[in-house]
């Protein structure tokens, strides 16, 4: 029976970050307060050849949920995965887009599928005008990381704290600027460990995780940044988000790390990113960004940078509040009009 039954495209708890397994999480839950039960999950960076895999899944399912999440910008790889993806799905049943990114992809290549979709619902309003302004309708949701989420009280804050980045040369910088400053804490937003796996595609993932922090740590070995970061993970969300809420103010790389910095209510500064993720949260909230957004600086810069957010946080942190409020009530509707589609 079809019924309320759905599959989920994108599935990034397979990234094993913070970020794609609180999105997930929240994903599945504001389904099922509706009753609606999920029938399999597409891993992030698969292909249309591995559809096949998941034809029973596939076929139980009377809506396809597409997880935009950071992936449709510019043409990138993973975003002409989904493209040929969404454009196989439509053929089959009832296709929605939830939490997506959209940025300067080519709009001709995309126009067709993104005509073919039920409902569209972008996570940032820059994204949501690009959309509309293909002539498709789209509505706004803040990114899922908003619907549910642990309340750490406030505590003595102590220190600072720098996050990893999806631009390597950003998680060298900050692991180099808290190995030589012990007021920083460095954070990632990665696992650790593969929580979620697809088997024997992920075997070298499960090796390199395991093998390369040693290699860096113990013998100097230069291993690519993610690795160079993993010996900084901490396994737990809810262990991950404690921390981060414990600090005084916190340098943000990662938009997740941005929501999360929201939602605990913690002074920031962020670093942009490879899109234009972090700037339009901080835009959607009614922040100045040139007083939150960071430039390129040194070591020593970036300390005085995180005091000021300190200094600037509290002219800031109702709207802060009321935009937390008002995201989950936009996630509510999105999930009431999603569960309409099928």
């Amino acid at each position: 029976m079809k019924s309320r039954t759905y599959f989920l495209v994108n599935d990034t708890r397979y990234d094993n970050h913070h970020g794609g397994l609180t999105v997930v999480r929240n994903l599945h839950a504001g389904m099922q307060a509706r009753e609606w039960t999920c029938t399999g999950s597409l891993p992030v960076s698969s292909s249309p050849s591995r559809l096949g895999r998941y034809r029973q899944s596939i076929g139980q399912a009377a809506l396809i949920i597409v997880n935009g999440e950071g992936s449709l910008h510019h043409d990138s790889r993973n975003a002409l995965r989904l493209l040929d993806v969404c454009a196989a799905l439509q053929k089959t049943c009832p296709v929605v887009l939830v939490n997506a990114l959209w940025q300067d992809n080519h709009d001709a290549r995309w126009l067709g599928v993104l005509d073919g979709f039920r409902a569209v619902y972008t996570r940032d309003r820059r994204s949501q005008q690009q959309i509309q302004a293909l002539g498709i309708k789209a509505g706004y949701a803040p990114d899922l990381t908003f619907y549910d989420y642990p309340q750490f009280a406030p505590a003595r804050r102590v220190s600072y704290g720098c996050t990893d980045s999806v631009l390597n040369d950003w998680t060298c910088m900050a692991l180099q600027a808290c190995s030589q400053d012990h007021e920083i804490s460095f954070l990632t937003l990665f696992t650790g460990k593969v929580q979620y796996s697809r088997g024997l595609r992920d075997w070298d993932k499960r090796i390199k995780t395991w093998i390369y922090p040693w290699l860096w740590k113990s013998l100097g070995i230069k291993v690519p940044p993610r690795y160079q970061s993993l010996p900084y993970a901490i396994a737990d969300t809810r262990q991950f988000l404690g921390t981060l809420a414990s600090f005084r103010a916190v340098c943000v790389a990662r938009y997740h790390a941005l929501c999360f910095a929201f939602q605990q209510q913690v002074p920031f500064v962020a670093v942009a990113s490879n899109a234009h993720k972090s700037e339009s949260l901080i835009e959607e909230a009614g922040l100045p960004l040139d007083a939150f957004v960071l430039p390129r600086v040194g070591i020593r810069e970036l300390k005085e940078r995180l005091a000021e957010a300190i200094r600037g946080y509290a002219g800031v942190e109702e709207r802060i509040r009321d935009f937390n409020r008002q995201a989950k009530q936009h996630i509510e509707s999105m999930f009431d009009e999603v569960t309409q589609c099928d």
